[in-house]
Order: structure tokens, then sequence, then C-alpha cells
């Protein structure tokens, strides 16, 4: 037998909607007052009874009759047309009969004997048979909305009835009739008048039905309570119930889960990292929480004696493990991770979204963390994990190209500073802050950025007259050093200032070109510009005094 799970989902809604909605009648006595306050003679109730009476006993001369005509018979097919007739009026006494019942007890019907109680009982052999309380009570509560629905079906069906045979009657009545044999008379007048009795008959029990349906719901209505009185019912039973059942649910679960927490700080103050085995024994020790906190859950079900709530339960716990039954291989792999025997473990690093990020912890909700950027942070499940692979860190692990506050340069000419750094963008902007420029993280790396918070150099090309070629070897690239240098320690970034060196790297017919090439520390990234504009003018300075620009 194949049961699809979104059947077990759909009867649970459907039992939680009919139980918690309906106003159970496990907690009230109902009792029918007799009619001692109306007046019979003018009572519609009495009136209806009687014609049902009347109706009962007319049915039964009409059999007596008809039991008359098949005792003289002559013909099967007589015989079988008889017949067929004396059971079509004997489900109609049987009809009337339960009408005339029902009409006094307002639909309310007494369950049949054990035995039979649960002969009717098939749902589905394979349901275990502890839903079967369940299921009974549910039946019991929708049982008067499907009485009104069969009696609102059974007055639309006689509605149409007699719509129809007044129709049929009041084509009878315009046929002429003066041409009509005596035999053709005879035969008319009697299927009129089997017309006349058709209406009279689903008349009567239209009327009833609809009396039968009016008494349910005067009947309903009068017992009904206000919501105050509902809720009051609810709290001293089924709520109570359910609220101790979570109470001991999240209570043992509590308490297991700080005894937990007490032994596993007791450990991580002797053990950084845990054991194949402690992983192994936490596992087991979580699942252990579960049970203990469900059979908590279903003892006190047990002793309140709540057979639906019970119910309720099992099929919910039996639809979730027939939703996830096809999840398997997904827990296993995380059963893994938990155990850090999978793809990724423990202290390793993977790459998201092209960041390496450490594994600090697994457990459902994994830690991960840039040891370079303590701020990048991120919360990974194990489902969303066991889609990387890690690798075990490096000494000099490369994390992160920079850190907030960093200056960069990429593409060769893009210099500013880091602003923001998440793990989807980084933010760059001037010096002072303003006008910052968002760069997603691949086209970041694309860059190839250059740190220059680190330590960095400045080079820049000088040139000057040939005339000077004799020195400009040996004597101009000293004294020009030094000069620059000289200048450089007295602006406000001096103290950064490690190395200037001057070099001649070109000798043309017109000119001599010079490299000036300054290293600084980290410190002065911010001052970039300002150091070439202030090589430039003292490589400057230095060739005026010396008179090297020629004239």
């Amino acid at each position: 037998m194949n049961i699809s799970p979104m059947f077990f989902l759909k009867v649970f809604i459907f039992c939680l909607f009919e139980i918690f909605s309906f106003n159970s009648q496990a907690y009230q006595t109902v009792q029918l007052s007799t009619s001692n306050h109306r007046e019979t003679t003018a009572d519609p109730t009495a009136v209806k009874l009687n014609d049902i009476l009347k109706s009962i006993h007319a049915h039964r001369k009409e059999i007596e009759e008809k039991l008359q005509l098949l005792s003289e018979a002559k013909t099967e097919q007589e015989k079988e047309k008889i017949q067929s007739g004396i059971d079509t009026i004997q489900q109609s006494i049987e009809a009337q009969e339960n009408s005339f019942e029902m009409i006094l007890t307002a639909g309310i019907e007494l369950s049949d004997d054990e035995t039979s109680a649960s002969n009717e009982f098939d749902w589905q052999k394979d349901l275990i048979e502890i839903l079967q309380p369940f299921l009974r009570e549910l039946h019991k509560l929708t049982e008067n909305k499907r009485k009104l629905d069969h009696l609102n079906y059974r007055i639309t069906f006689h509605q149409l009835q007699i719509q129809k045979i007044n129709e049929a009657l009041k084509h009878i009545t315009i046929i002429n009739t003066d041409h009509l044999s005596k035999a053709a008379l005879q035969n008319f007048e009697h299927i009129r008048q089997k017309w006349h009795d058709q209406l009279k008959e689903s008349t009567h029990l239209f009327e009833v039905a609809q009396l039968q349906r009016n008494e349910m719901i005067e009947f309903k209505t009068s017992q009904e309570n206000s919501l105050m009185d509902f809720f009051e019912e609810f709290s001293a039973g089924r709520g109570a119930t359910l609220f101790l059942a979570l109470m001991a649910f999240g209570g043992v679960y509590f308490i297991m889960m700080l005894f937990m927490r007490f032994c596993s700080w007791i450990l991580n103050r002797r053990w950084k990292t845990r054991s194949y085995y402690q992983r192994v024994v936490t596992v087991v020790y979580h699942l252990l929480m579960g049970i203990v906190a469900i059979a908590a859950f279903f003892y006190v079900l047990e002793v309140r004696d709540d057979a639906v709530l019970t119910g309720i339960t099992v099929l919910l716990l039996i639809t979730v493990v027939w939703v996830l039954k096809n999840s398997i291989s997904t827990f296993i792999d995380e059963l893994r991770l938990l155990l850090n025997t999978g793809s990724a473990r423990e202290g390793e690093c993977i790459i998201y979204n092209g960041i390496p990020m450490q594994i600090e912890s697994l457990h459902y909700y994994t830690k991960l963390s840039n040891p370079f950027l303590p701020d990048l942070k991120l919360r990974l499940t194990l489902s969303e994990l066991t889609k990387y692979v890690s690798r075990p860190v490096l000494p000099d692990e490369p994390w992160f190209p920079c850190r907030k506050g960093d200056y960069v340069m990429m593409y060769g000419d893009i210099y500013g500073k880091v602003k923001h750094i998440t793990l989807e963008n980084i933010v760059l902007s001037l010096p002072d802050g303003t006008m910052p420029i968002t760069y997603n993280i691949e086209d970041f790396f694309y860059a190839n950025p250059r740190n220059f918070s680190y330590g960095f150099n400045v080079t820049t090309e000088f040139s000057m007259d040939t005339q000077q070629l004799e020195i400009s070897r040996t004597e101009i690239p000293s004294i020009m050093s030094e000069a620059i240098r000289e200048g450089l320690e007295k602006e406000i970034y001096g103290h950064s200032l490690k190395d200037v060196s001057v070099h001649l790297v070109k000798i043309e017919s017109s000119f001599l070109e010079y490299q000036i090439i300054a290293n600084f520390d980290g410190v002065a990234a911010g001052e970039l510009y300002a150091i070439q504009r202030d090589i430039q003018r003292y490589a400057i300075d230095i060739s005026e005094r010396k008179k090297w620009l020629g004239s």
C-alpha cells in the first residue's frame, strides 16, 4: 500500500482544525429538555410528527394492498414489479421512522455496541492501532456537520422534485379530456392522482427534512457556550494536557542540555579540541535528549488519558519520518561533519565567495571566521557546509590582501583607502573618506590589489641637460639622493622614510633621465600623492641650486 506523505500532513491539519475549533462535547452533559413549555395545538413540530405517523400508517396500508396483489399475481414479471414497489415503500417507512426519532432527539444517536463499533473501524489496515481512538473521536466530532450536509442535500433534492411535479401537473391541466374514451379518461385520472400524491409526498418529505435541519440548528445553538466558556473548558481539559506535555518535553530537554553544556565546559578547560570519541558521545547524547523528551511528552498524555492528542502526536511523528525518509543520505553527510570525518573539518580552511574562511567549530550552525579580519564572520548550516571541501591552514596563510583602513592600489593606477569589507563587497575611498567606490569581491581580486600599508616605494623620473654628463654617473646621484632625503625628512611623514636612491637609467642626445626611488613604511601610505609631488619638488630645487638643468 502506497500512502503519500502529504496524506498524513493533511489529516493532521484537518484534525487540529476540527478539534480546536469545535466546541467539544467531552466536557459538557447534554440533556434534551421536554416540550412541556410549548403549546401542542400550535406547535408545528407536533403537527409534523402527527403527519409523519399518518404517512407511516398510510404506507403500511399500501403495503398490505400490494401484498394482496402479490399473492394474486400470476406472472413473475408482475411479482417482481409489485415486490419492487413494496421494497420502495418499506424504505420510505424506515426513513419516516428515522425522521420521527431525529426530530425528537435533534439528530443525536447512540453508538452501536462495542463489537459493531470495533468492526466499523477499517481505515487503512496497515495504520497502527493507536490511531483508532483518535479517528473514532474525530468521526464523532464531525457527525453533526455531516448530518446537516445530508439534510441540506435532501431539502435541495425535494425542492427540485416539487418543481418538476408542478410543471408536470401544469401540463396535465391543459390537456382537453372531452374527447377521451372512458378507459383513457380513467387512466388519465389515475396518472393525475398519482402525480398529486407524489407532490404531496415530496412536499411532506421536504417539510420533514427542513424541520429536522431547523431542530438540529436550534439545538446546537442552544448548547453553544460563549468564547470565554470554551477557553475555560479547553484550559481545564485538553489545553491543560497539552501545556503539561509541552512543559515536560521542554523541561527534560532543557535540563539535559544544561548538563551537556556543563560537561562541555569542563572538558573544554582541559582540551581545546574535541576528539572523535567526544564527538560521537555528543551526537548520541543529542539523540538521547530527543528520545527522552518525546517520552516525557507521551508520559503526560498517558497519565492524562488523552487518546486524541496521543493520536495527533503519533501522526505528526509518522508524517515527519515519512517526509524526511528521502533525506537519509543528507543526514549521513551531516553526521560525518559533526564527527569531523566529512569533507570539511574543524580548524581547516574553505573558500567562501573567494575569501578564505576558517572553520571555528562544527555544530548545526557552524561558525566561520577570517583570522586576518576579526569582523568578518559567517554561520553556515551543516547542509550548506557539505558542499565545501576544506584544506589544512598553512603557517603563513594569506587570509586577505588588506584590512579595513589599509591603502591599496588596483589596476596600477587606482589608489584608495579601504573603508569597508564584507563577504560580498569592498569599499574604497580617498584618504579623507570621501568619494567611496564599491567593488564586489571577485572584481577586487581580479584587480590584483597591492597593499601599501605594509611598506611601499615611490618611483619617479627626473630629466636634466646633457651638459652634466661628466658627473652624471656618481656625483649627481649622490648629491640628489642626499638632498631629497633631507627634504623628505622635514615633512610630516619624514619619520616613515627608510631610504632614497637615485639612478641614471637613460642617456639621450638631448637629456639625461634619472629614476628616483624612495622607500617608506606603511604609516605614510596615506601621503602617497604628496610624496610624489615632494620628490619632484626637492629634485628640482637641488638641480637649480647646482645649475644642472642648463640654460
